[in-house]
């Protein structure tokens, strides 16, 4: 029993401010990472099904028309450019 509360304590190690600033310097820049792994993923997923939309169009004979004209609706805004409002841009003049 009091072999286990030795190994335990031996377990806890204290780090120094300078170590705790190290580790958290490291794990923001692997959180930095893996947010831009996770945004070129979303960018490969967002034209793996813009292709597929399209194919949609392409062979629109196989499927109903809603569900057609959804597909295409989904293309148009995947395709819109974000404009900034003028009504937020008016606020800050």
């Amino acid at each position: 029993m009091g072999e286990e509360v030795n190994n335990q304590q031996e377990q806890v190690k204290k780090y120094s401010y300078e170590e705790l600033e190290n580790i958290c310097h490291q794990l923001s820049e692997q959180a930095r990472n893996l947010y831009i792994q996770l945004q070129e993923a979303n960018l490969n997923n967002m034209y793996t099904r813009l292709n597929f939309l399209f194919k949609v169009l392409e062979n629109q004979i196989s499927f109903e028309p809603k569900f057609v004209e959804n597909c295409s609706n989904e293309i148009v805004s995947l395709m819109a450019i974000n404009e900034p409002d003028n009504k937020e841009e008016n606020k800050s003049e």
